[in-house]
């Protein structure tokens, strides 16, 4: 139960309903019903006015800042079919002050009050991954001093992106851990895997979408579609797909979920999807059949069935996926991103101490980025040392291992499935820009990083409570309490 639900007991007002409704799993309905006739009338650009206006409500309505992930999470889902989203997007500037209103409301109406709810002083929790990600940010910062030009290095994108991939990421983590209660560890492992659920089945729905309305196309080529937001769905599909499979620990229903995630991400024509999400989903089965031990004899027989019907259908099904395929086996040293990866390599060896800078321009002769886009090398190891140099790597590989250790310190099936999550996107960001774009793919990284600590907290806290408990039982036989983890 949340504590806005526990609200809604003590005030039987509208408002304290609607709270409760939109702090919670409806919240995440309403915005999945929303997204979905944005998709159906493909109507983005009416959608972003919708989904602003609901983002800027719920934040000013909601203490729980949870609540307002939803209209976020879906409208950047579905903005991701606007091929030119800057020159679509920019004439509407103004919408801006809708949503900073809402927030500084928020951060007004509910700054802690540690004095009338007669609580211990507010004291700023700095979280374990706070050392890391100042390096990152101070790497983002430097990266190309030297180099990179005055008019490079203060472009609106390339300042846009320094700041959020670098403090502007640093404050949304402090954010996260000193704005989510350690008392809502319990809400973070039931809200958050049907939120991301929730947004995978969304991005399915996306996909499935487009096509039912290209159909003609697929019976005439038979094979995928190319489409310009195969590889955005696809990061936002491996992003999701571990949580209905944590969900199906309980209810085992959502592994159909979790399969039709698998299929979407088959059918984006993407072929870091193909491969990746591949070893991403073996990952998600593997885990489940791990911990699930009761239902591992009906998940071995629809699995061995599964596996019969693709070889049966192996000609069919390798002739459907033939495209990617190709595009897969026949990279040559003249594809964009191959001569990308030689440029990054350069520019290290020339700049190997800073790099070149995140907002280096110098490679649009390579590929010529949009407008407010920067000039991506499409892979972040590589990403890391022709932009930020040395002094990235060891910053970014400090942060690596941070997360990696953050997510497994407590092996619980929620922080598994964290981990899963993170590392499909990392996946995904070896031939993508992946986690250097901020919003939203580095900015749920680091909501699951501040999940993690949150929920881990929670556990011990519930853990102690329950042997607390045990401890105090007149019963003959101690008192088994099973900690909660979903």
């Amino acid at each position: 139960m949340s504590i806005l639900t526990a609200e809604v007991k003590r005030d039987k007002t509208f408002l304290a309903f609607l709270r409760s409704f939109l702090g919670n799993e409806g919240g995440i309905g309403l915005c999945f019903a929303l997204g979905a006739v944005v998709v159906f009338l493909k109507a983005e650009v009416q959608g972003m006015f919708v989904f602003v206006g609901l983002f800027s409500v719920v934040i000013a309505l909601c203490a729980d800042l949870l609540a307002s992930l939803p209209a976020f999470l879906f409208a950047a889902m579905f903005l991701i079919k606007c091929t030119d989203s800057y020159s679509t997007f920019i004439p509407y500037w103004w919408m801006v002050f809708f949503p900073a209103a809402g927030i500084l409301f928020h951060f007004i109406a509910y700054r802690p009050n540690p004095k009338k709810n007669n609580l211990p002083p507010f004291r700023l929790t700095r979280g374990e991954m706070f050392a890391p990600i100042l390096a990152a940010s101070i790497a983002i910062t430097a990266g190309g001093l030297g180099t990179i030009t005055a008019k490079e290095y203060f472009g609106g994108a390339s300042l846009y992106h320094m700041v959020m991939l670098g403090f502007g990421m640093l404050a949304a983590y402090i954010l996260f851990m000193n704005y989510i209660p350690a008392s809502a560890g319990q809400k973070l492992r039931r809200y958050l895997p049907h939120l991301m659920a929730a947004l995978g089945l969304f991005a399915c729905l996306m996909v499935f979408h487009h096509y039912l309305t290209h159909f003609s196309t697929v019976l005439k080529t038979g094979t995928v579609l190319q489409f310009q937001w195969r590889n955005n769905v696809s990061t936002f599909l491996m992003l999701s797909i571990p949580f209905p499979f944590y969900l199906a620990l309980k209810k085992p229903g959502w592994t159909v979920a979790g399969l039709a995630m698998f299929f979407a991400l088959l059918l984006s024509g993407s072929r870091g999807a193909l491969i990746f999400g591949t070893i991403e989903f073996l990952m998600c089965v593997a885990v489940l059949f791990t911990i699930d031990r009761r239902r591992r004899v009906p998940y071995l027989i629809v699995g061995g069935l599964m596996v019969v019907a693709a070889a049966v259908f192996a000609q069919d099904l390798f002739g459907f996926l033939g495209s990617t395929v190709n595009r897969l086996i026949t990279i040559t040293d003249q594809e964009v991103r191959m001569r990308l990866y030689e440029r990054a390599l350069t520019d290290f060896f020339h700049h190997p101490i800073f790099g070149t800078g995140i907002g280096y321009m110098g490679n649009r002769d390579v590929h010529p980025s949009k407008a407010f886009s920067l000039c991506w090398y499409h892979c972040e190891p590589l990403q890391i040392l022709g932009s930020l140099g040395l002094v990235g790597v060891g910053a970014f590989v400090w942060q690596l291992i941070a997360r990696c250790i953050t997510f497994l310190k407590k092996r619980s099936a929620f922080h598994i499935t964290l981990f899963i999550s993170y590392v499909g996107v990392e996946m995904m960001s070896l031939v993508n820009p992946g986690v250097f774009a901020p919003l939203p793919y580095l900015l749920l990284v680091t909501l699951f990083l501040a999940a993690a600590e949150k929920s881990r907290v929670a556990e011990a806290e519930e853990t102690a409570a329950a042997a607390a408990v045990s401890t105090d039982s007149a019963d003959p036989e101690p008192l088994q309490i099973q900690t909660p983890t979903r």
